[in-house]
């Protein structure tokens, strides 16, 4: 590969920014082929030059978006696009979001910066290019999850090392610690509702156990079902922010594989200073055949403009805060808290956009009980579209990994698209929850299922 032209090509493009330049253009200036300008800086970076062009035009666009009040129509012009239509798709697809969100967020457009490259960034990426990437099988597992967040939107390395450190050493503070095989620890990364807005990363310390084994009950309990894992050991943790979009790419091109969602994971290694890193994928095919996309359907969008008092308030505490996997923990509330019932009209979860702890908490609603509201409450206002599916199962582990698919598929959707706003749950059937720990092998009898309706926040763009 070769640097140097690398780094020509690339002060070519940036002189020009935002204009794009022909590829014929570049190479009569470098005095080389188009093939082997193309060949090289793929070999080098991982994209082609037009896909260098197209993510730093539309890095700059989020930026101009965040940082100003222009129209988008007057951003796409400006940064060469030809109509609105064709800016939202090339957006959408690298960002997946619309370009409208970016208005005045300038956090996400931190978090979704692609910045220009330089001679550091081609050393490391041509590092991760080189690297074997494998596909592995895992078998399906259980965890007991110390939770935690990283503040930082650009992932700075320093933060990250510091607050995994701090968070080990509040877990060893614990009671139980003792008892933990922190020797087979691993950190576990989630995914958080309307996460890009926000500058945070729900992390965890996740402990393997055994079926026979007892999880502390102040730790979150994972059950993963059998997994395809990409896996990549890096030279070291500064490797992590140039990683990501190559890794994903070279899944796909070797593998034929699309990134499956979070959890993914990051095993240390404090004598060789390298950082192994996996992540869930699934085959193209699995993907694009999966019956969760026929969720999304004109027919289970419904238009809400409610408002609902609260009877009780309550926060999951901050040990098992995992991002969107928040079922488990709360059936888990339910069932050992509340007093037996045949079902729950509402649990609403706040709305995660007031701050980033507040899709933490959650609020048990009854229409049959007003008069036991908590005094003085705000009613809790949803409104807007909403996406209405409806869930049943013996496992709620298993319902828990089903919902994080719908989330996974929401997030991938060409026209539907999260919306930060409260969550619902309703007609959650408790009662037979009740003996949930007993059941998690599943049960023979429809007795023993579990019910309950999802109503997501969305917005929807059937024009791209």
């Amino acid at each position: 590969m070769n640097l140097s032209l690398t780094l020509n090509i690339i002060d070519i493009i940036e002189e020009q920014l935002p204009n794009k330049v022909a590829i014929q253009e570049i190479a009569q200036q470098c005095g080389f082929s188009r093939s082997y300008l193309q060949h090289q800086f793929k070999a080098t970076t991982g994209l082609s030059i037009s896909q260098y062009q197209k993510h730093r035009l539309i890095s700059l666009a989020a930026q101009q978006l965040a940082h100003s009040d222009q129209r988008v129509l007057d951003v796409a012009v400006e940064y060469g696009f030809e109509s609105q239509e064709a800016f939202a798709r090339a957006f959408r697809q690298y960002t997946c979001t619309q370009p409208s969100q970016l208005r005045g967020r300038e956090i996400w457009a931190e978090r979704m910066s692609f910045p220009r490259l330089n001679i550091k960034h081609l050393h490391l990426l041509s590092s991760v290019l080189s690297l074997p990437l494998t596909i592995v099988s895992q078998e399906p597992t259980r965890w007991g999850c110390y939770t935690f967040t990283i503040d930082s939107s650009s992932r700075e390395i320093d933060i990250i090392i510091q607050t995994i450190d701090q968070a080990y050493q509040r877990l060893m503070a614990e009671p139980f610690a003792c008892t933990l095989p922190l020797h087979r620890a691993q950190i576990m990364e989630f995914r958080e509702h309307n996460q890009n807005v926000s500058s945070t990363y729900p992390l965890s310390i996740a402990i393997p156990f055994a079926e026979h084994e007892t999880i502390p009950a102040s730790l979150f309990e994972l059950r993963l079902p059998q997994t395809q894992l990409a896996s990549i050991s890096l030279p070291e943790p500064n490797y992590i922010n140039v990683a990501f979009n190559q890794l994903y790419q070279r899944v796909y091109q070797e593998h034929q594989c699309y990134f499956a969602g979070l959890p993914a994971y990051w095993i240390y290694d404090y004598q060789t200073d390298q950082l192994q890193h996996k992540f869930p994928v699934e085959p193209r095919v699995h993907a694009e055949e999966d019956r969760t996309w026929l969720l999304f359907d004109e027919k289970n969008e419904v238009l809400l403009d409610e408002r609902h008092l609260p009877l009780s308030s309550h926060w999951i505490a901050e040990p098992q805060r995992a991002g969107t996997r928040r079922l488990t923990t709360l059936i888990n509330h339910l069932t050992s808290s509340l007093p037996p019932t045949d079902t729950v009209d509402k649990v609403i979860f706040n709305r995660p956009d007031l701050h980033s702890t507040s899709q933490y908490q959650y609020f048990i609603c009854s229409s049959a009980q007003p008069h036991l509201m908590i005094d003085k409450a705000d009613p809790i206002h949803c409104e807007g579209l909403y996406l209405r599916t409806h869930w049943r199962g013996n496992d709620i582990h298993q319902l828990e990994n089903e919902i994080e698919n719908f989330y996974l598929r929401l997030l991938q959707h060409e026209h539907y698209q999260y919306r930060a706003g409260p969550e619902i749950i309703e007609n959650l059937n408790v009662s037979h929850a009740l003996r949930v720990n007993e059941v998690e092998q599943g049960a023979e009898s429809d007795d023993d299922i579990i019910r309950f309706e999802l109503l997501t926040p969305i917005s929807v763009n059937k024009h791209l």
